[in-house]
């Protein structure tokens, strides 16, 4: 009996499954940059000058040795106005203590001050991973930077997704209008494609152009052709952001649902130690979210959640295997397991002994496709 590591939060549960009951593992492997290739890419793409501002926005565990780099060639061009900020709190400890230990600090910025700190400085770069998005198609700098800091610009790409399933691995209407969206500010960016074992590839230069190389390089390597399967597991790499919020978790099941047969069994991780987040989904848990808000184009975060749960919640049985309330997802019509073996133990009694399964590992960076589908 193989032995399927799944990640749930910064951690990973083991699925005991028979090699029979397994239709496909469907996870992006990819090749690897050793620490030297990663200094010269950065060394030779990257220009700092006095008045020097990194953001970030989400959070990641690649993003350790690129600062350490960016730090050291400030220290080498005798760059003393270096600022390094995101909008995560969710930075774990030992993370902060070792970037503390090679001299970097990083601080907490708020979306309503991040166009003025641009502004103050005479360089911005942004440094972002890169991951599938249901609602843009892709995620990277100009897809967060909109969300933090132009809303006008998201209530019109909500207005383009209203009744439309999820579009992930797609160049989208609301992707197209990040990118405009962001010409209007002089900002460099680092898009990274990074798993937790270390950097696949690094693209650096304005913001739409960098983008769309990390895109086509993503695509390359990490969409996968599958047949459709009656059940799935789908979680994402065991990292302190991928299942964070619930939020986050959706994307992860946005992002592959479509590998399962309509009237099928999901099952994705959610861990969830930071809750529902401070959006639209638990402004809905608490009853303050205005039923009909899913059709308005009055965007606030998260509320593209409720657009794809109402057009695909009762196609499919979807559990949850969360430390969040039973009642709360259960409000949101998804089911719970408390348990993988026992999300297992749902489909073999639905499906029979001999039913197969798909297994998505890393659906922030996996992209399922039927095999009639071109690449």
């Amino acid at each position: 009996m193989p032995e399927i590591w799944l990640g749930y939060g910064d951690s990973n549960v083991i699925l005991d499954i028979k090699y029979e009951n397994i239709l496909d593992i469907n996870k992006t492997d990819f090749s690897l940059l050793d620490s030297e290739a990663v200094f010269i890419e950065l060394d030779k793409e990257i220009k700092l000058y006095d008045s020097s501002l990194i953001l970030n926005f989400n959070p990641f565990t690649q993003m350790i040795p690129l600062l350490k780099i960016i730090n050291e060639k400030s220290k080498i061009h005798g760059i003393n106005d270096l600022e390094i900020y995101t909008l995560s709190t969710n930075i774990p400890l030992k993370i902060k203590r070792e970037l503390n230990d090679n001299g970097i600090t990083i601080r907490k910025i708020e979306s309503s001050d991040i166009l003025n700190k641009i502004k103050y400085f005479k360089k911005t770069i942004i440094l972002e991973k890169i991951e599938y998005d249901p609602f843009f198609g892709y995620k990277g700098a100009s897809t967060e930077l909109m969300r933090s800091s132009f809303p006008n610009e998201m209530n019109q790409a909500y207005s383009t997704i209203i009744d439309k399933i999820p579009q992930p691995g797609v160049i989208t209407e609301p992707l197209n209008i990040s990118f405009e969206s962001s010409k209007t500010l002089n900002i460099e960016t680092i898009n990274v494609i990074a798993n937790n074992d270390g950097i696949n590839s690094i693209y650096c230069g304005d913001i739409e152009s960098s983008f769309k190389k990390s895109i086509d390089e993503l695509n390359k390597i990490s969409k996968r052709k599958t047949e459709k399967s009656k059940s799935a597991f789908i979680s994402g790499n065991s990292n302190f952001n991928t299942q964070s919020t619930l939020s986050n978790s959706l994307n992860l099941l946005w992002n592959n649902y479509q590998a399962v047969k309509e009237n099928g069994i999901i099952i994705f991780l959610s861990e969830n130690k930071m809750g529902l987040g401070n959006g639209a989904l638990l402004q809905y848990i608490e009853n303050r979210l205005d039923q009909s808000g899913s059709k308005k184009y009055q965007y606030i975060k998260d509320l593209e959640h409720f657009n794809f749960l109402r057009l695909i919640k009762d196609k499919f049985d979807i559990y949850a295997i969360s430390t969040l309330p039973r009642v709360y997802l259960n409000k949101l019509g998804i089911k719970t397991v408390s348990r993988v073996q026992e999300g297992l133990e749902t489909i073999l009694m639905q499906y029979g002994k001999n039913a197969k399964i798909s297994i998505i590992l890393n659906s922030e960076l996996t992209h399922t496709l039927e095999p009639n589908i071109q690449l």
